[in-house]
């Protein structure tokens, strides 16, 4: 798996989920300056000033190079961070992603949303660039971080914040390899499930609801019958015998049984995964010994517009107010001009 860092901010998340060797992308010296450690393709120097119109332009003109930085990364999966409050950063995603797929790469674009006080331009960038990236939405996956949120749950600690970001990208792209181990299972999930679901196309979310008591709460998206692929996992404390899991079996039908009645004409991936499980997020403490991730992609687009558009409200009646030309008052009148021409 190829891992691009694009922006600042994208370029930051790239590096915490891949210290070995992203794709870094930039547009400014003062950003690539901070990953000398890193290979990193710097396409200008003086980067977008905030602006995706700006950033736009800068693609525009450096697409072969851009081409030529992504040449080798071929029929590979692939994520891409970004911010898409910034300028380069936000316009790059529906370059990167086009030239990626024609290469026949499967792409999760990991975009993270700016929070309502960084007011304009962020707020009028991310708005630019989701509209970019609509266009690009039946070929690629799109996991949407809402800053707003996050910088709440973690009292304005980014390093927090950060760290919560590439967490839930772990969830989907490596929880078969960094969570679960190989014990005993009636009911697996394989990687190439996983990955059919992860890179299956359109907006995916993930969550860690305890799915026994109630119903997946996702930032964006939830699962109706538009919902394309649903992967319910449970996690199974690895000390619990073989005879309880196969019992833990007959939870997680009855688990999947509700949810396939909404999500009826997804794919649906159920299975038992074995792990450490440290906390099950149940309103019973006594369980202990079970936790679940769900995965959906190709969620509902009408929910994330809703979600959208008042991102959009907002922007717009601040660049309103931005571009009105302030009334302009004489402070003295023509009489008391006469009186002071001395």
């Amino acid at each position: 798996m190829k891992v691009i860092g694009t922006g600042n901010t994208g370029m930051k998340l790239a590096t915490m989920f891949d210290d070995d060797s992203p794709i870094l992308i930039s547009t400014a010296h003062q950003d690539s300056a901070n990953y000398n450690n890193f290979n990193v393709s710097t396409f200008t120097e003086d980067g977008a000033g905030k602006r995706y119109g700006t950033g736009l332009g800068i693609w525009s003109k450096n697409e072969n190079r851009l081409r030529g930085v992504l040449e080798d990364v071929i029929k590979e999966k692939v994520v891409i961070f970004s911010s898409l409050g910034g300028g380069s950063g936000s316009s790059s995603i529906p370059f990167i992603s086009r030239i990626l797929v024609e290469q026949g790469c499967k792409v999760l674009v990991c975009a993270v949303l700016p929070y309502k006080k960084e007011i304009n331009p962020p707020l009028a960038n991310a708005v630019q660039s989701i509209n970019g990236i609509m266009e690009i939405i039946d070929d690629v996956s799109v996991m949407f971080f809402n800053n707003e949120k996050i910088l709440k749950e973690f009292d304005n600690d980014w390093s927090k914040v950060n760290k919560q970001i590439i967490k839930r990208v772990s969830y989907v792209t490596e929880l078969l390899e960094t969570y679960s181990t190989d014990s005993y299972s009636p009911s697996t999930i394989d990687r190439s499930e996983l990955d059919s679901v992860v890179f299956g196309g359109g907006f995916i979310d993930v969550t860690d609801t305890f799915l026994e008591e109630n119903n997946p709460k996702f930032d964006y998206g939830k699962i109706d019958k538009d919902t394309k692929n649903l992967m319910i996992a449970m996690f199974v404390d690895v000390s619990v015998s073989n005879e309880q899991v196969d019992e833990y079996h007959k939870t997680l039908t009855t688990v999947t049984n509700k949810f396939a009645g909404r999500a009826r004409n997804a794919r649906l991936v159920p299975g038992i995964l074995r792990g450490k499980v440290e906390w099950s997020r149940s309103e019973d403490k006594s369980i202990d010994d079970r936790a679940y991730i769900t995965i959906a992609s190709g969620l509902s687009i009408e929910s994330y517009l809703n979600k959208i558009e008042k991102i959009r409200d907002d922007a717009m009646e601040r660049a309103q107010a931005f571009a009105t030309k302030a009334k302009v008052g004489k402070v003295i009148s023509k009489k008391e001009t006469n009186i002071l021409d001395i």
